[in-house]
């Protein structure tokens, strides 16, 4: 059975139906874009209401882009030029710097903190905690501090040190030195000349000058005289 076209009907019925579907029509919901592509201009918006933006490809903003609600970046985010960022900023995770990295006003660190390079602190330092050295040298301008030798040497650029043991704080220069060791302190000289002062009294081993000090035995000394016996100064009180 073949349609029957009459000749003598006009086509003004098609013609509103094709206009009325044209009229009501919404090409875009359903639109694609080729190669000529989509061109919004003089001041023109886009507006998305209740929908979202899918960009499969690349998107590139050449003006401003403006985000007033929440930003979420999934992935790596690779940042050309200046960044700033003005308000509170919040890094939740692990954070590396590859750069140079200058912080103007207060830096804040709450956790610890660990630095494997050289620190080079050019300001004025404050310190209101311990510090505590467990490895390594204190060295400030010639004097150095070595917390890891003995219980602590401290060691100057003259040749002085001041030792510290178990049970003695020695303080040496040379071939001299001057040992405490809480119940006596030690003055050596050279060539083995000695000063020891205890809880008894004094004594000297080696040559000491008396020339003006008188010797006598004892009981009949005046306050102080020279004991040529035990070569010690004898003070009486």
């Amino acid at each position: 059975m073949t349609q029957t076209i009459n000749l003598n009907s006009g086509n003004l019925k098609d013609i509103e139906r094709r206009l009325y579907a044209l009229e009501h029509a919404s090409p875009l919901n359903n639109a694609a874009i080729g190669r000529s592509g989509l061109l919004v201009y003089d001041g023109g918006v886009i507006t998305i209401e209740n929908g979202g933006l899918d960009v499969t490809g690349t998107a590139t903003v050449s003006g401003t882009l403006n985000v007033t609600g929440d930003t979420r970046l999934t992935g790596t985010t690779d940042i050309w030029g200046p960044l700033i960022v003005t308000g509170d900023t919040d890094l939740d995770g692990v954070t590396t710097i590859t750069g140079d990295t200058t912080v103007t006003g207060n830096f804040n660190v709450d956790g610890p903190m660990k630095t494997t390079g050289t620190l080079s602190v050019e300001g004025l330092t404050t310190l209101k905690a311990d510090l505590e050295v467990t490895t390594g040298r204190i060295i400030a301008g010639s004097i150095t501090i070595a917390p890891d030798v003995l219980d602590g040497v401290i060691s100057f650029d003259n040749g002085a040190r001041i030792l510290a043991a178990a049970d003695s704080l020695t303080l040496l220069k040379g071939t001299t030195s001057i040992d405490a060791d809480g119940t006596r302190v030690r003055i050596d000289g050279t060539a083995g000349r000695h000063l020891d002062v205890d809880g008894v009294g004094a004594s000297v081993v080696g040559e000491f000058s008396v020339s003006t000090m008188p010797e006598a035995a004892s009981g009949t000394a005046p306050n102080v005289y020279w004991d040529p016996v035990g070569h010690k100064l004898m003070v009486i009180i």
